[in-house]
């Protein structure tokens, strides 16, 4: 899941990424639709990124489903015009049994690291569908990213903005590296999901915890406290 404000009703960018990302699963986008179950077939990747970026003019969001043909990958993109009140989100989904092999492993770090170049998000996550999911709030309500972030996980990436935020020191402690092309952090627990040097738990206390999903807390947290608001974060972003 890549959380980003950048303006991303750009053909030439979709054109670019849909390729890359085709190269990195070994895989065809075949069918991309705005309902699912997804059911129109991809003529071309030129045609894909037109259909992605063809939000009419009183629409405020688009939402886009997709998949690859043979290996189940598939994806979910969700674009906003407002950036200063709402994050575009894109969720791409592989089937689990991809971590049983190291092969598969690297296939999926590959299309994480390609998928923050490519899109520049300023919060982003890899992992099991279950540990995400059961970062969801007491009230169930939606993860308001102006308030919190959702959580650290098997992969994490946070933008330059959001390590000044936290403090260039505080991810000392964390095993971290450098993706090419971006100015953040990319936070690896470990070889895979199940085989992590630091806990998810752990690297949230290390970070701020009050800055991500308690599953059971009930109360809502102000926006700002304890997250960027993302009108800062598009200041901040500017500015760099």
């Amino acid at each position: 899941m890549l959380c980003s404000l950048t303006n991303l009703f750009d053909r030439e960018l979709w054109r670019d990424f849909l390729t890359e990302l085709e190269q990195v699963v070994s895989s065809k986008l075949s069918h991309i639709d705005t309902n699912d179950p997804v059911r129109k077939k991809v003529e071309s990747i030129e045609d894909a990124a037109s259909f992605i970026c063809d939000i009419g003019e009183s629409e405020n969001s688009r939402t886009i489903f997709a998949k690859f043909s043979n290996i189940k990958v598939e994806m979910t993109i969700i674009l906003f015009r407002d950036s200063e009140n709402f994050a575009n989100n894109i969720s791409i989904y592989f089937p689990e049994k991809i971590l049983d092999s190291g092969e598969g492993v690297s296939v999926l770090d590959r299309a994480f690291r390609m998928a923050n170049r490519g899109l520049q998000p300023f919060y982003s996550v890899c992992d099991r569908m279950a540990a995400i999911s059961g970062k969801r709030k007491l009230s169930r309500f939606a993860v308001n990213l102006q308030a919190e972030l959702i959580g650290i996980f098997w992969l994490t990436y946070l933008n330059k903005s959001y390590v000044d935020y936290f403090g260039g020191e505080r991810f000392d402690g964390l095993p971290c590296k450098k993706i090419d092309g971006l100015d953040g952090v990319l936070i690896e627990l470990g070889r895979t999901p199940a085989d992590v040097s630091v806990s998810r738990e752990e690297a949230e206390r290390m970070l701020g915890e009050d800055s991500f999903v308690d599953p059971s807390r009930a109360d809502d947290k102000p926006i700002g406290r304890y997250a960027l608001r993302f009108d800062k974060l598009l200041k901040l972003e500017s500015t760099v």
